[in-house]
């Protein structure tokens, strides 16, 4: 087996397989070995790093059994996702709803900074339920605070209004709406899981006893999340959750 070069479309390759976030150098042979040669050649690796900083792309992570973690290098980068951008026909409240829900996901699966940096700390699956229940204790903590931290963005304050106003849960058809605290849940674990953050642990008939996994790329995102202070306070209403 030829191993490929360390050229600049290689690196290129190589970038276009890590922003394929459903791809794993397990089950991919190119990928593999384009990422052992980004390893091992310093040439090629600085091919890549090109390549990735002209996409305005910032490398977070290597590894041989994980892959490139790449996420965006700055709010204007084209890769970087903004209120506007999210699921069309959302309104603006309901926006905000959602980013609220992605924070209190995370911190239901690392409720401590130091679980977040020990790499060596299996998170537990964690239901839909303990997210839930995480989403509205921040939603109600926000909405009291009066002297909120600096780096929480103003535009996110609809969302937790929103939150707090909601019903819990609404029939079942309807649970992957944003109309119920249970349906916002559910559309971010659904984007978390299309986006290689997450995966099904475990399906239930009943929506809120379905357990979820974070991966390693959350993790990693999450070392570099913008909103540290927004986070933190989700760690400290995170229930502990306990899955049978």
């Amino acid at each position: 087996m030829t191993s490929p070069e360390p050229s600049v479309r290689n690196a290129a390759r190589l970038a276009y397989k890590a922003l394929h976030t459903a791809l794993s150098p397990i089950n991919d042979a190119e990928y593999r070995e384009l990422l052992a040669l980004y390893r091992a050649d310093p040439v090629f690796h600085r091919h890549v790093e090109d390549v990735v900083t002209g996409l305005e792309l910032q490398i977070l992570d290597s590894t041989e059994s994980r892959g490139l973690v790449v996420v965006p290098a700055s709010r204007e980068s084209r890769f970087s996702v903004r209120l506007a951008d999210i699921r069309a026909g959302m309104s603006p409240d309901q926006k905000a709803a959602l980013v609220l829900a992605h924070v209190a996901i995370a911190a239901v699966f690392f409720p401590t900074t130091d679980v977040l940096d020990d790499d060596n700390y299996s998170p537990p699956p964690s239901s839909l339920a303990a997210c839930r229940d995480t989403l509205y204790a921040l939603a109600r903590r926000l909405k009291e605070t009066t002297d909120l931290p600096a780096d929480i963005p103003p535009e996110l304050a609809p969302g937790w209004d929103a939150i707090a106003a909601l019903p819990m849960a609404i029939p079942a058809g309807q649970r992957a709406s944003a109309s119920s605290v249970v349906g916002v849940v559910k559309i971010a674990l659904n984007h978390m899981l299309q986006n290689g953050l997450v995966r099904l642990d475990r399906e239930a008939v009943d929506d809120t006893a379905a357990t979820y996994t974070p991966t390693h790329r959350l993790r990693v995102q999450l070392r570099e999340l913008a909103l540290r202070r927004l986070y933190e306070m989700a760690q400290l209403v995170t229930p502990v959750a306990k899955v049978d």
